[in-house]
């Protein structure tokens, strides 16, 4: 194998490398987080909240609706019990009853609606729960997939690496630094195809003497885009 086509092998080696070395990136950051679970955590978080808000509302309202049935009874005790025969504290009390009633009867339209709200959030709780569960397997079996994934990708860079290494030790060190240097200046393409007098680069013409001498087996750089040209 000639030096050029040495270089075209180390070329693809590093270009496979370096495909999958972005993709164990996007794996791996695949596997930090979704927006979809995350949507469905806060969905549930927040029915909770409210089922939780809402049932504790529904219980201070409950004790004091008790506590003020405790206090009308009370008062109602007092004004029938013929033991208070003064008319202005007879009035008093008379208007005392009267307040709590009115007390009473918002009271119990309140926890009226504050029960309708508990309905709402333990169905919407139910609902955010049984989607959350869907959605979490479906995640479980996804990052099953992209962990397989991630395993074989290093394994395959580990591999590639070493014959990479290995390839790269049969290509003197002055050859070497051309080629990376260039590799650097061209986007990880240093070595170009040349398929009969086209460089499959830059789809430029080469010109006859190049072609000649890339065929050779001399090291040749094309004139347009200046990469090494590799005969097909």
């Amino acid at each position: 194998m000639g030096q050029v086509q040495q270089l075209y092998k180390l070329q693809q080696y590093d270009t496979e490398i370096r495909e999958k070395t972005q993709r164990l990136r996007e794996v791996l950051q695949a596997q930090k987080g979704n927006q979809v679970l995350q949507a469905a955590k806060a969905r549930l978080e927040t029915a909770v909240s409210t089922l939780q808000s809402g049932q504790i509302k529904h219980k201070d309202l409950t004790l004091e609706l008790q506590g003020l049935n405790t206090k009308v009874k009370s008062s109602e005790n007092r004004l029938y019990s013929g033991k208070v025969t003064n008319t202005k504290e007879l009035s008093d009390l008379q208007s005392e009853i009267a307040s709590l009633e009115r007390r009473r009867e918002a009271l119990e339209e309140e926890i009226l609606e504050v029960m309708l709200v508990v309905e709402d959030a333990e169905v919407e709780k139910t609902a955010a729960d049984e989607a959350l569960a869907v959605i979490v397997a479906e995640w479980e079996k996804k990052t099953a997939s992209l962990k397989k994934e991630q395993n074989e990708l290093a394994l395959a860079i580990h591999k590639l690496n070493n014959i990479r290494k290995a390839h790269a030790e049969t290509i003197p060190a002055a050859i070497m630094t051309q080629y990376l240097q260039l590799a650097q200046k061209k986007h990880g393409v240093a070595v170009a195809k040349l398929r009969v007098n086209q460089c499959m680069a830059c789809q430029l013409t080469v010109s006859a003497n190049k072609v000649k001498e890339a065929r050779e087996g001399k090291m040749v750089f094309c004139g347009s885009c200046g990469r090494i040209l590799c005969p097909a």
